[in-house]
């Protein structure tokens, strides 16, 4: 296996515990333990725990710091809340879409996740397009240990580890405090699997000891380690976007779907591009929808309406939690509403049945 591939302080756990490990944005990660299906049961009804090593991660101090993530990033991050968090998307001047983060505003620093492909990209982007301001700009991705507690029980799981008070830590936002009683940690209400649950990032070298703790404290609950496949089916299950296949470079917020990420109301690159089209309406829309029977439209099915292709699926999985196929897509503007919309699987034509999103979530309303 790829000899260069990228760690994480859990990849010698993951392999004595039998995981299925494949290559992952240039890292060497879990796909599953258990099974897939079985990884979706668990966080559904009890707790899961997920290693996002992977995930990059920058921070933003100095003077301007929020001048320059206002000047990069699609939120107001000046006008956030402190201790708030915010999805929000990097753009090109062109309106299409360079990554999507969360973005973190403390009192004295901006904290942004981004996605593990484009650590790179995201990197080099902010320091070509912040050299004007006064912020300095780190990395830490390679420091930290960032873990996910996901599910019904993870407020019970955690709590005893940690000297947060956790029921007073809303939806979105982020606090600091104590794990195992002397790891200092940020601690988040996040997650992208459509559950409650809980982000921490805290130091490398402490990774081994807390996802340990967090085992044994949620052995009661039935937790699971839980891998990237049912981490995927999760948030397509929650209508959660991924990059490279909900938006990309060619697609735009809007498009997608994400507008409660992107403010018009202030300057940032990408804008001037968004409002025109805002303006001049969308040439495409991003639709959820499911299949009776077995056959799964997966991500590149072309999307058909009589004999012509209107779209194409983007995500498209097995939904243990619905026991259907699922399937979002990108579609021309209309087409939904036109109905008669297929799959075109291997030649065959499969009805989709337009659903509004998200197909499951405790947090997040469907949308029509």
């Amino acid at each position: 296996m790829g000899g260069d591939l990228q760690t994480t302080p859990l990849t010698d756990w993951h392999r004595a515990h039998g995981a299925r490990m494949v290559p992952f944005a240039g890292f060497d990660m879990p796909v599953q333990y258990s099974g897939i299906q079985d990884e979706v049961h668990c966080v559904r009804n009890r707790v899961g725990l997920f290693d996002l090593c992977h995930m990059g991660r920058l921070v933003l101090t100095g003077p301007d710091r929020e001048a320059a993530a206002d000047h990069v990033l699609s939120q107001n991050v000046a006008r956030m809340p402190e201790d708030a968090i915010r999805y929000a998307l990097i753009c090109l001047p062109s309106g299409g879409v360079i990554d999507d983060v969360l973005v973190y505003r403390g009192a004295d620093e901006v904290h942004v996740v981004i996605n593990a492909a484009n650590r790179v990209p995201d990197e080099a982007w902010f320091r070509e397009h912040c050299a004007d301001f006064d912020v300095e700009i780190t990395v830490v991705s390679d420091r930290q240990t960032m873990l996910a507690l996901q599910g019904q029980a993870s407020k019970d799981t955690l709590a005893p580890l940690c000297d947060v008070d956790l029921d007073t830590l809303k939806y979105y936002r982020f606090t600091r405090g104590n794990v195992l009683g002397r790891i200092p940690a940020l601690i988040s209400r996040t997650g992208y699997t459509g559950e409650d649950g809980f982000e921490l990032f805290f130091a490398r070298e402490e990774g081994a000891a807390v996802w340990e703790a967090l085992l044994r404290a949620g052995q009661d609950h039935g937790i699971l380690p839980i891998g990237l496949g049912a981490r995927d089916v999760c948030r397509t299950e929650a209508g959660m976007p991924l990059y490279g296949h909900e938006m990309d470079r060619e697609t735009t917020p809007l498009e997608a779907g994400l507008g409660f990420g992107v403010d018009l109301q202030k300057d940032f690159i990408g804008r001037d591009a968004l409002v025109a089209q805002r303006d001049g309406g969308l040439p495409r829309e991003l639709i959820g929808a499911t299949v009776e029977g077995k056959r799964i439209p997966r991500d590149g099915c072309p999307v058909m309406q009589g004999e012509r292709e209107v779209g194409r699926v983007t995500s498209g999985t097995w939904s243990p939690t619905l026991e259907r196929p699922i399937a979002m897509a990108l579609v021309e503007s209309g087409a939904a509403a036109r109905g008669g919309l297929e799959g075109s699987l291997r030649s065959k034509r499969i009805p989709l049945i337009v659903e509004g999103l998200p197909f499951f979530s405790r947090k997040r309303k469907k949308k029509s």
